[in-house]
């Protein structure tokens, strides 16, 4: 590969110029590997992942003259940096809030054609997701209509074909597939009522504007801010807002919260669903007083600790963040089976659950009163931590969300979700090696929650298999 480094910032400079995407955040090499594929295929005319054919300095700029002349194969280029990284119900909470906000806003304005918008849709599922979730929940297929856009046209095609292989459905519970798919041999078609409620069209996010007809209710913008450098992540989140309908709210990734609070955004208060609004007037002022007032106390004590606003507001294009590009996020948790020996805690579980309801409805002074108290009747617990991180979190109190995520990993170490939050916490307040080691820790996670998630789905259709041979 030594033959690229020379002409690779020029690659660099016109891949930040074409789509606003950082080299860096691809990981390491993943540009070069991807010129030279292409010098193989569209120069050499080899295969390319042929590593033995010899590329030399000529080549490369020969090749660089055709990709600067050729639209085709500029897009063959992104094509080869695009992996697709997705499922259907991708953080389940985000669809959930989709759904209760819909049906909020058509009280509201029964008139209303809700709008949704994904972008990227990367295959298809996120936008098939918002659909079913939608259907699912009683609003009709003309009350609504979702758009769906990404720079990929092989992307596009995968995702208006509607077919999907075992990779797309992970976790439980897989109710909705039985509802919305049909099987085929090797993999589900989905339902035509589902497909024609969802528009695709391939565009890049900075064609938003060109493309939207009018505001959208709600927007998916998930895992792909991260890709940017800090000019193009806020000119892209200045186009979402500027595309958001007034009460409208947008997604975004977990590792992609710090970025929006940047801007005029001021989180939704749901948990685990990483949903922003606009920002009222009196919201701004606030965030700004309180920006402004720990400026004198940072200056007399310059190890005292920063507020959150301030940390948000000074944050760099966040390595962590970077870390995440098209890694499987919240990969689903194996779900343990009870031994037969053991006993359930309702009480335990009665409370806990009670503190997440106050936390769904907002409510968080009760929720943080009650998983407190589930802390001190029932001792130590991974989740009433993790819970307590959440609203700390959501509140803007960094310090203390971090130290109630290390309090959960220091009963699960694996805890995919602590591991990421903490991460993002830890890279806005400069500790980049740290919040680095913490997201291998996640992807390692999550590596190993898909093998064993993959590993019981295969041992409960061979116990199917088993008991209807028997029944036979």
């Amino acid at each position: 590969m030594n033959a690229a480094n020379a002409f690779m910032p020029r690659f660099e400079a016109w891949l930040l110029r074409e789509t606003g995407i950082d080299a860096s955040s691809l990981g390491v090499a993943a540009l070069e590997r991807a010129v030279l594929e292409r010098v193989r295929v569209a120069w050499i005319g080899a295969d390319a992942h042929d590593t033995s054919v010899c590329v030399d300095p000529a080549d490369i700029d020969a090749y660089w003259q055709q990709l600067t002349t050729s639209r085709d194969e500029r897009q063959a280029l992104i094509e080869a940096l695009v992996v697709p990284e997705t499922w259907f119900y991708r953080d389940r909470e985000a669809y959930v809030a989709l759904a209760r906000l819909a049906n909020e806003r058509l009280v509201r304005e029964p008139a209303r054609l809700l709008r949704v918008l994904s972008l990227p849709c990367s295959t298809g599922e996120e936008p098939y997701s918002a659909a079913m979730a939608l259907l699912d929940d009683g609003i009709g297929e003309n009350r609504f209509t979702v758009e769906a856009f990404d720079i990929s046209a092989r992307v596009i095609d995968h995702a208006r074909a509607g077919i999907y292989g075992r990779n797309s459905f992970r976790g439980l519970p897989l109710a909705f597939r039985d509802r919305h798919f049909t099987a085929l041999e090797n993999g589900w078609q989905l339902d035509e009522r589902v497909r024609q409620t969802v528009r695709f069209a391939q565009a890049n996010l900075f064609d938003l504007q060109a493309n939207a007809q009018a505001p959208y209710d709600f927007i998916f913008c998930r895992n792909v801010l991260i890709y940017f450098d800090r000019e193009a992540q806020d000119r892209a989140i200045r186009l979402l807002d500027a595309s958001l309908a007034d009460g409208g709210t947008i997604f975004v990734g977990p590792a992609e919260t710090g970025l929006m609070l940047r801007h005029a955004m001021t989180s939704a208060r749901i948990p685990l669903a990483f949903a922003f609004r606009r920002s009222t007037r009196e919201e701004r002022d606030t965030t700004r007083r309180a920006v402004q007032q720990a400026v004198p106390v940072a200056a007399r004590d310059m190890h005292a600790p920063r507020s959150a606003a301030a940390e948000r507001e000074s944050a760099k294009p966040s390595l962590a963040q970077r870390a995440f590009t098209r890694a499987p996020l919240r990969a689903p948790r194996p779900v343990q089976a009870m031994p037969p020996d053991a006993s359930p805690q309702p009480a335990a579980e009665r409370s806990l659950d009670a503190a997440r309801r106050h936390a769904d409805a907002g409510d968080f002074d009760a929720a943080e009163r009650l998983a407190h108290q589930h802390a001190l009747v029932h001792g130590p617990n991974v989740d009433a931590f993790y819970l307590l991180g959440l609203i700390a979190d959501a509140r803007g109190r960094g310090d203390a969300a971090a130290d109630f995520y290390r309090k959960a990993l220091y009963l699960d170490p694996a805890h995919y979700e602590a591991l990421t939050h903490l991460a993002v916490l830890l890279d806005i307040g400069g500790d980049r090696a740290g919040a680095q080691n913490l997201v291998q820790r996640a992807q390692r996670s999550a590596a190993r929650a898909a093998q064993s998630t993959d590993a019981s789905a295969d041992e409960a259709q061979r116990s199917r298999g088993f008991h209807a041979s028997r029944r036979a």
